[in-house]
Parts: C-alpha cells; sequence; structure tokens
C-alpha cells in the first residue's frame, strides 16, 4: 500500500518531466516560422530581411527581437574588407544549434561592387539557398 503512494507521483513526474524534454529539443527547419535577423556588417541584414520577404512570399515571418523568434539569422564571416563572399548561419534561438549554414559570393573571387548589387546578389543567393533547404525538409 505504502508502494502506491509513491509510485503513482513518481510516475506522473517522469512522464511530466519527459513530455517537457520533448518540447526543449531544437527546431527543425521544416518547423521555422518566424525568424529573426541578427544586425550584420555593410547592412547586409537589410538585403537578407528583404529577400526572404520577397521569396517566401510571408511564409516566413520576420520578427525584431531574437525572444519572438524561432531561429536566428546570424553573419559569421561577413569579409571583412570586401564583400566579396559572406556566410550566414540559421541558429536555434539558444543560439547553441546550427539549423543551416550557407556561404555566397563571387565564384571567380572578384570583389562585388557593393554599388552594383553585390550585396544583393549574396543575399538573393542566401535566401534561394535556405528556401530550398526548409523545403526538402
Amino acid at each position: 500500500m505504502h508502494f502506491r503512494k509513491i509510485a503513482v507521483p513518481v510516475a506522473i513526474v517522469f512522464v511530466l518531466f519527459a513530455g517537457f524534454t520533448c518540447f526543449a529539443q531544437a527546431p527543425t527547419l521544416a518547423n521555422i516560422r518566424k525568424v529573426y535577423v541578427a544586425p550584420m556588417e555593410n547592412h547586409l541584414d537589410q538585403y537578407l530581411t528583404s529577400e526572404i520577404s520577397r521569396q517566401f512570399h510571408g511564409s516566413l515571418q520576420i520578427v525584431t527581437t531574437a525572444a519572438e523568434a524561432d531561429a536566428v539569422l546570424q553573419g559569421v564571416n561577413l569579409g571583412a574588407q570586401t564583400t566579396n563572399q559572406a556566410t550566414v548561419n540559421l541558429l536555434d534561438p539558444s543560439g547553441k544549434v546550427v539549423l543551416w549554414s550557407g556561404t555566397a559570393g563571387d565564384r571567380e573571387g572578384k570583389f562585388l561592387d557593393v554599388k552594383r548589387g553585390g550585396l544583393e546578389s549574396i543575399a538573393q543567393h542566401l535566401i534561394r539557398s535556405l528556401r530550398k533547404a526548409m523545403q526538402s525538409r
């Protein structure tokens, strides 16, 4: 009889803990509906935000804070002095799990002129790659 008094509460705690750990897992690309685009060098974040709006047609919402987001798009390597290549990561909200990573730039290694669409071209390529990755999952 004493065993039942202990077993039931222990079982309830176990079920609650198991359910909580399922919800605490990192999101998958297919589950992402809201993204925060972190500020980046050369204002690449603004070009990426524009491309997300253009290419996702509202199926991926851009939010203004990381706390509201399912994922965070963050610049990793933006070519400090040049704009011929950029690498960005899509991270889970904690910033610990990379859900997707993409690199874009001039294939010939030439300098992309910012005034002539270099950053726009990089943003288009990165978001096109992200969209394809999200659709295939």
